[in-house]
């Protein structure tokens, strides 16, 4: 494998080979939060550097092995918002945008905003119709303990319904059929929160969409002022911790990257881990990653 790495970095060499788009993401190596980094080529896929850690520390290592000239030509680099890869990216390459990557920013919303705000609405749902139930118990009015009992059940049934729409809330609205877009409607039209946090999804989605940067930093601007001002603690937090991020969001517009490419052989990784049962030598397996990732199309040398 060392033989085969040489080799195509040799070729590279000699074809004054310079990366214009590169994705970094972490990835787990070991149960309890042991993170190695992969940094990738997007254009060849090719790994140019893994190594143990996520920390500055530990990605600084990246910038330190490698010759900087290397990255003269580098447009744009894709990443999630781990804040040591933007400041270490900032501090070699203070010239080149960083993008954030939409999958993670739209992962992100979904998990923290409409899952928080989905679940908290339901829990309201579910203390009413206890509150109703222990109020029946109470009363000596048959009617009023009838009245409660069909309140409670209906409460009960709006609970179990918001509890099971988690991917109705999430998916886009042309992959929803007839029945499933009639019951969005009905849960935006019976909480606003929810129905805040879904035009906020929805605004998020069209951002991504734009080309012009201007236009895409206006907008992202007011998406976050629009959450920040909107009153749902979920949200708001969201928005104040995107605040700082808004640049490198609107990037997407200027470059298209993601770190889908790199995700994706991440679980090439996984293959390769489970196939070695994990491996001591951490050497070796960031050897056996960067092998794996050669271009298909290049001639590795043939070992005896």
């Amino acid at each position: 494998m060392d033989k085969a790495l040489a080799a195509f970095e040799t070729c590279l060499k000699k074809s004054n080979y310079r990366p214009r788009y590169l994705a970094v993401d972490e990835f787990a190596i070991h149960k309890g939060h042991r993170y190695a980094t992969c940094v990738m080529d997007l254009e060849t896929g090719f790994i140019l550097w893994a190594g143990l850690g996520r920390s500055m520390a530990d990605f600084e290592h990246f910038f330190k092995s490698i010759d900087l000239s290397l990255l003269s030509r580098l447009k744009a680099v894709a990443m999630d918002m781990n804040a040591s890869f933007n400041r270490l990216f900032q501090k070699y390459c203070p010239k080149v945008p960083i993008v954030y990557d939409r999958y993670h920013m739209q992962a992100q919303f979904g998990r923290d905003v409409m899952g928080a705000v989905r679940l908290e609405e339901a829990q309201k749902h579910r203390q009413e119709a206890e509150a109703l139930k222990e109020y029946t118990k109470k009363t000596n009015n048959p009617e009023l303990q009838k009245m409660a009992r069909e309140k409670s059940h209906e409460e009960r049934k709006l609970y179990t319904e918001l509890k099971k729409s988690r991917w109705i809330l999430l998916k886009k609205d042309d992959h929803l059929n007839e029945r499933q877009k009639t019951h969005l409607l009905d849960i935006l039209s019976e909480h606003r929160d929810l129905a805040i946090c879904y035009a906020m999804k929805q605004e998020m989605t069209r951002l991504f969409t734009l080309t012009d940067y201007e236009e895409a930093l206006a907008g992202w601007t007011k998406w976050i002022q629009a959450g920040l001002e909107s009153g749902i603690p979920a949200l708001v937090k969201f928005a104040r911790q995107k605040q700082k991020r808004i640049k490198g969001l609107a990037a997407h517009a200027l470059y298209p990257i993601n770190t889908g490419k790199l995700e994706g052989f991440n679980n090439k990784i996984k293959v390769l881990k489970r196939i070695g049962y994990g491996y001591r030598n951490m050497d070796y397996f960031f050897t056996l990653i960067r092998f794996h990732s050669l271009p298909k199309n290049y001639s590795s040398p043939k070992f005896p």
